[in-house]
């Protein structure tokens, strides 16, 4: 689990969730369970931030603690753990010094005894997970989803980064919802994909059958029919409702890489998520053309590159254990 980490503090930081699962990830964040992989991880993010902090940090912190509805304890509560727990900046603050403070201050956590349930799919894989209500939820390569034990609560909540196929089981007394970033996807009894990838940026959500509601950024509401997408874009906080061709958006399912305008830095992506390849360039600027690529399940990596080197033209490659070498001409 200990590689899983890293998504599960993304995922934390880019939902907006209730202030039960909340206290269970700070609970569970600085508790003893593997607590020597945590540090690891939270003392890298220490370093990508230390630099940043200014005068200003102190006040930010409180910021961020005023906005998510916990009173800031006074330092010497929390002068247990060690400093660069409480003293970062931005994200980090919200990952690390908020707890802290909530397990000096929180002298309660509901239901503590609910656990939440995560699932990651490695790249170069496509896994098939069954949730206590009977939903079936189809994981694409490099997805992580997690959701507390059993379902329990006024609704069925599944937090996912990454690409997955939702088919749910009705119940109208218990909507299904899932979350992912700005985009939150609410369905009774239907089939959907969402697409979220925190590395891209952009949402998509799909409806396959039956009909669902979609929320984007809390802002703009949709109710879909089948065929139709929400696109959603993080940089712009725009979206956007489309046509699209649903088996171009299943494809994956079937192993197939379906890429429609897409720049080489979208097709990269694609490609190290679907063959759990590293690519490695020779220049950090690439052209923003995009492209158009249909590969079939059994095509391999060096089948792929081939096409992508007759259509771009632009570089020649070489393939070294799990990392592809691309030489821009």
């Amino acid at each position: 689990m200990k590689s899983n980490f890293k998504k599960i503090v993304k995922n934390f930081i880019s939902f907006d969730y209730s202030k039960r699962t909340t206290n269970l990830f700070y609970r569970w964040m600085i508790s003893d369970h593997s607590a020597t992989e945590k540090d690891v991880i939270f003392r890298k993010l220490w370093s990508k931030t230390k630099n940043k902090t200014d005068k200003n940090t102190e006040e930010s912190f409180r910021q961020v603690l005023n906005k998510i509805g916990v009173q800031p304890a006074p330092i010497i509560r929390i002068n247990r753990l060690p400093i660069w727990r409480y003293t970062a900046a931005a994200v980090f603050i919200i990952c690390l010094s908020v707890t802290g403070t909530l397990w000096f201050t929180e002298k309660h956590i509901e239901n503590d005894a609910v656990a939440m349930v995560e699932h990651y799919v490695k790249n170069g894989k496509r896994e098939v997970v069954t949730l206590p209500d009977g939903s079936i939820i189809h994981l694409n390569s490099g997805s992580h989803i997690f959701y507390p034990e059993n379902l329990e609560g006024k609704t069925r909540t599944v937090y996912l980064l990454g690409e997955a196929d939702f088919k749910v089981t009705k119940n109208p007394q218990k909507p299904f919802i899932v979350k992912s970033a700005d985009m939150s996807i609410t369905a009774l009894g239907t089939e959907f994909n969402v697409k979220a990838y925190p590395e891209e940026d952009l949402l998509t959500a799909t409806l396959l059958e039956g009909k669902v509601r979609v929320n984007c950024n809390d802002t703009t509401n949709y109710i879909l029919t089948p065929g139709q997408q929400v696109v959603y874009t993080k940089s712009t906080l725009k979206s956007v409702l489309l046509e699209t061709d649903v088996e171009d958006v299943t494809a994956w399912q079937r192993g197939e890489i379906v890429l429609n305008k897409a720049t080489i830095n979208e097709v990269i992506q694609t490609l190290e998520r679907h063959y759990s390849i590293t690519f490695q360039t020779s220049k950090k600027k690439i052209n923003q053309d995009r492209y158009s690529f249909v590969f079939k399940e059994n095509a391999n990596i060096k089948e792929v590159l081939e096409v992508m080197q007759t259509v771009i033209g632009e570089f020649d490659y070489h393939l070294k254990e799990n990392t592809c070498y691309i030489y821009w001409k």
